[in-house]
Parts: C-alpha cells; structure tokens; sequence
C-alpha cells in the first residue's frame, strides 16, 4: 500500500514521539509511507523509514502560528503527495491540515482515516493560559474537528471514553488504543541508571516520564514533595522529559528553588526513547499526575502502558479508561494529601509487579491499523 500520514506533530523534530511514530514506521517496512513535514519544533532530527516531504515555508514555533501562516503550503504539498504518488489511503489526525487531506481525498476518490488520538477542542487549549483563548479555541477547532470526521471514511480513536464520547455526538468509531514497544520496555533493575544518575541504592524515588506541559500538575507534585521529605527525608523526585512550547518546565524549575527542594527533585531533560526503560527502572512508583479537566476522562496515555510494561505502581489521577484496563498496578488518588499518604505508603516497600502487555504492543497496533486501511480501500472500489 501507498500510505498518506498528516502527523500531528512535527514527524522529524519532535522530542516526544508519538503514536503515529510508532505505529507508521512499523508500517514502512513493508508499505511506502509518506508524510509532511510541519516544521514546528526544534528536537534532534530523527531517523525515518518514512518519505518525508516538506510543507514549511514559515518557520515559527508557535504552533498556533505556525498552522494559520503555513496552512496554504500545507494544502499545496498533501495535494501534490496524493497526485503524485498513488495513494491508496490517507490517515490524519490533523486539525486544518486534515481538512487539506480530506479534500485531496476526495478530489482523488482516495479513502480518509481520522485517527483521533485525543479530544483536540481541548488539547488545542491546554497550552494556553488565557480562558479567552482557551475559549476560541475550543470553539474553533471542534467546528473543524466536526468537519472532518464527517468527511472521514473511517474513524479511529484512543479510549472506549473517546468512542462513547464520539457517540453522544453522532459519530461512530473504531478503538484502537496506545500502546508500547514490548520489546524494550520490560522489568529490569534500575541500579545502573540510579547511579548514572547519581541517585544512592536506598533512595525512594517517584517518578514522572512525559512532555512538561500544562497537561500535568507537575507543579502539585512538587509542592508535595515538601512534606513527604519530612517524612521520609531519603526520596527523590526523577522528572524524565522537556518542555514542549511553554514556560512550564522553567516554572517548574523555579518553583523547586523557591521551596528548597534543588536537592529532592531531578530534571534530566528529554532523554531518546530507547533509554526510557532504564529510567522508568530506576523509579520507585511512577506517576500520571493529570491536571484537574475535563478531557482527562477521555485520556489513555502512553505512559500508562510504559510504566506497565516495566512492572511499576502507578499512582494516578483517576482516569477512568486507564482504571477500565488496569491489571492491579494503578493507585488512583483525587486530593495530593492522598498523594503523599501513598507514596509515604509505598516507601515502607513497594510489590511487585508482572503485566501481561502483549495485546498493546505498537506491532500489534499496526496491524489493526493495516486491517481497517484494507477493509476502506476495498470499500472505496
């Protein structure tokens, strides 16, 4: 197959990979995948089994900027892609630039897969502090959103939450959830990367693996690190990731020094992907600490499924699909004096876990991704 990804992010740049990463280049070892380029962040370049084109003309990163100044070029390239390369299907999870995809499919009688990997109206919003903006936003691109999945042959999402939330408001879709690479995230000991790290054997570490941004109360967690040192004087906090395209991380960073915790809290920065295993194993108990929103009930984060995979406790915000599927590992807390009454809980010993993750492995994502691509091209006949 000719397959057409409109990526949500920047495919080449970002730091964080996402699903479409994962599962689009396992699907170019044996399909031509091609994708363009969205210019917008400034990561390391990574290696891509994909065809990648460019569509930025404007370089800015604000997203926001970057999609309104660019959209025209990014129409022109999806449009020369499906023309000139005989696409057999085109996925996107794109806010205007699957509007482009969806045009050029039609115009080309090629098959459209919307791949809603979160709730945009408010993932659009989250990286604004304004509730104006936040406003317009939501607005805006659920008008869009609405626009292309009804244009969509087919629509994939993340969460049974999502697929009932698309329901409620008239569309029907298929589940295909995250996942994880099951070949390197798995149980391992941590020793190593704790004394790379600098981190003695007996310390109690909680954990936090993931993109500094204002999805997160990182900032809550932080705060209660004051009191459970008091309590428990030997435990770090490992915050593993970068920010993205806010001030957050720098906040952060502030707000650690304003509570003296310089030597309890550890940032190490975006770290490549193939060495998370081995800080997830240096963690203790890890942690998803979502801020207070509606969209988290529509939330399965990858990282639930990598700490999973490694064997870790979770201490969670509660998220309802994450709880639907849970094998017993996830400590779901609503107050952060139940946060501290957890984690001070667990630094008495924490069990053990063996997870049965093999139905969520990226490769076993692609192929249920390969099936629906099949099935809508033959429809589409």
């Amino acid at each position: 197959m000719n397959i057409l990804l409109i990526s949500t992010q920047d495919y080449i740049h970002h730091p964080v990979p996402s699903r479409h990463h994962y599962i689009f280049e396992e699907l170019a070892k044996t399909h031509e995948v091609h994708v363009p380029h969205f210019h917008v962040s400034e990561g390391k370049e990574r290696d891509t089994r994909l065809h990648v084109h460019e569509a930025t003309k404007y370089y800015t990163k604000s997203p926001l900027k970057h999609y309104l100044f660019n959209s025209p070029t990014h129409f022109k390239v999806i449009e020369e892609i499906v023309r000139d390369n005989d696409i057999d299907v085109i996925v996107t999870g794109h806010i205007l630039a699957g509007t482009a995809a969806i045009r050029s499919g039609k115009k080309h009688n090629v098959p459209v897969v919307f791949d809603l990997k979160d709730w945009l109206p408010e993932s659009a919003a989250a990286y604004y502090k304004s509730g104006l903006v936040k406003d317009v936003l939501r607005k805006g691109v659920w008008e869009i959103t609405k626009y292309n999945l009804k244009h969509s042959s087919e629509i994939v999402t993340v969460s049974p939450s999502l697929v009932d939330l698309l329901r409620e408001r008239g569309f029907e879709s298929r589940l295909i959830t995250n996942g994880v690479n099951t070949d390197i995230f798995v149980p391992m000991d941590g020793a190593k990367c704790r004394e790379r790290l600098g981190i003695p054997k007996d310390q109690f570490v909680i954990g936090f693996e993931g993109s500094i941004e204002r999805f997160f109360a990182l900032d809550k967690v932080i705060s209660a690190m004051k009191e459970i040192v008091v309590q428990k004087e030997n435990t770090t906090l490992l915050i593993v990731g970068g920010g993205l395209f806010t001030d957050y991380e720098a906040e952060l960073k502030q707000l650690v020094i304003d509570l003296g915790l310089e030597d309890v809290v550890k940032f190490t920065g975006t770290v490549p992907y193939s060495h998370l295993p081995h800080y997830i194993s240096a963690m203790d108990v890890c942690c998803i600490p979502y801020v207070d929103e509606d969209w988290v009930s529509h939330s399965l984060p990858n990282k639930f499924f990598e700490y999973s995979a490694c064997g870790k406790p979770i201490l969670s915000t509660p998220v309802p699909d994450v709880m639907r599927i849970q094998q017993g590992n996830v400590f779901p807390y609503t107050t952060y004096e139940e946060f501290v009454d957890l984690c001070l809980g667990f630094s008495t010993g924490v069990p053990e876990f063996n997870l049965d993750v093999r139905a969520y492995s990226w490769k076993k994502k692609a192929e249920e991704f390969e099936s629906i691509f099949r099935r809508v091209i033959k429809e589409n006949l």
